[in-house]
């Protein structure tokens, strides 16, 4: 039986170094052309050598191995067909402390072995038996050979919708993507208005559609490529929100990121990607920064307003509203968490229903944990969500802060020169 050696791989930087091969036949040649490859200056010491050898930059010397051929050498390779030299050039190289590859029975009293080896365009991959099975480190390293030549290397891709979308548990996606061969690496991005898959993916395993299969997002678009780079670009700029440049996005990108690469999700050329695109978005946001408008949310919300007005919130952003409406000469109706404001027809938060009833509009301006009304509640009233988190459940007929503020700036024109600046910005970026 073939004797078991322990390893430990490594990938040897030898570029300049001179390396011996001993022995002329189809091994050595091997030998040379990978020491080659690598960099490595080759002395090849035989008396006779293939003719495949003929027209190598390497250093002939011709005749029988010496042990003082091994001097100055960084590694010393045993290739001949004869047992006994093979063992003299171990020998030689052991007395001076040069690690020494033997190409036959003796490779186990060596000091390495050389694994089956593939390059392919910038990558390496080896195969090791420990010595078990050349023939199976050679079938194993041909059957990936096969399979990386029936894909190319990956792009960035984006398949998604602009709404939240009902999907499968993440572990059921991550499952179904798992037996996706050019599916390099997936991030899921999830929000209330925004639902994408965001991947590094062979381009033969987009063209196939089988992500979208996977995904399952009925009218779910996609961006390969540069398109996906300035898509992405524009997400982290806010620039494809409701409201035109959002800040929240950039965190929850960042969490979807976060969490893929915990799972083991992400690959690398993926977070490369997304750290790029996060790069350009900055500079996107601060090239049109000044084209946002700086507008008052509770000056939108009661914009048009005719009638009693209800204002839920007695804080900041209540009070702002109240002193907005009276600016504006409105009767108005004011609840309250914990503090009634001195002066004004306030009433408990809990009267709300009451209170609404032949209202002109509704503003809800709490800081709670979960929603204190429900739209269907409302009797039909306009409402206007102002609140963080959201302060009515149910969206029937309720516009949030992002709806006020994109409706703004789609109203005044401000959204399209803001998002023509944003191209413009990414267009110049380097």
């Amino acid at each position: 039986m073939r004797p078991v050696r322990k390893t430990f791989p490594a990938n040897l930087l030898i570029e300049g170094a001179t390396a011996l091969v001993v022995g002329g036949g189809r091994v050595g040649l091997r030998k040379a052309k990978a020491l080659l490859e690598a960099g490595a200056t080759v002395r090849l010491v035989c008396p006779e050598a293939v003719a495949d050898f003929d027209g190598l930059p390497i250093e002939r010397v011709t005749r029988c191995f010496v042990p003082d051929d091994v001097a100055g050498c960084r590694l010393v390779f045993a290739c001949t067909d004869d047992k006994h030299t093979n063992r003299a050039v171990l020998a030689a190289a052991r007395a001076r402390g040069v690690a020494c590859c033997c190409a036959d029975g003796n490779w186990a009293e060596g000091d390495f072995i050389v694994p089956a080896t593939l390059r392919m365009e910038g990558l390496t991959l080896a195969v090791s038996t420990d010595g078990r099975s050349c023939r199976t480190a050679k079938e194993v390293r041909e059957g990936l050979a096969r399979s990386l030549a029936r894909v190319s290397p990956g792009v960035l891709y984006v398949l998604g919708v602009e709404e939240a979308a009902a999907l499968p548990p993440i572990e059921t996606l991550a499952a179904r993507f798992a037996f996706l061969n050019g599916l390099y690496g997936w991030a899921l991005l999830r929000t209330c208005n925004r639902t994408e898959l965001i991947a590094w993916a062979a381009p033969e395993l987009i063209a196939s559609g089988l992500p979208g299969h996977a995904l399952h997002l009925p009218g779910a678009r996609a961006f390969v490529g540069p398109d996906a780079m300035r898509h992405l670009t524009m997400v982290l700029a806010g620039m494809r929100a409701k409201m035109a440049g959002e800040f929240h996005i950039v965190g929850q990108v960042r969490d979807a990121f976060e969490e893929a690469r915990e799972q083991g999700w992400a690959c690398s050329h993926l977070m490369d990607a997304y750290a790029e695109a996060l790069r350009r978005a900055q500079a996107v946001r601060a090239a049109v920064a000044p084209l946002i408008p700086n507008v008052e949310v509770e000056e939108l919300a009661l914009d048009g307003a005719k009638g009693r007005v209800v204002i839920a919130g007695t804080g900041r952003l209540g009070r702002a509203a109240v002193a907005k409406a009276h600016a504006m000469g409105l009767p108005m109706t004011v609840l309250y968490h914990r503090t009634p404001l001195a002066g004004e027809d306030c009433r408990p938060l809990d009267a709300w229903r009451e209170a609404v009833r032949g209202a002109d509009r509704f503003l809800a301006a709490l800081t709670v944990e979960k929603p204190c009304f429900d739209a269907a509640g409302l009797g039909g009233v306009p409402a206007y969500d102002l609140g963080a988190p959201r302060n009515i459940a149910g969206d029937d007929g309720v516009r949030d802060l992002d709806d006020l503020r994109g409706d703004y700036l789609r109203r005044t024109g401000a959204l399209d020169a803001l998002l023509a600046a944003a191209e413009q910005a990414y267009d110049a970026l380097p």
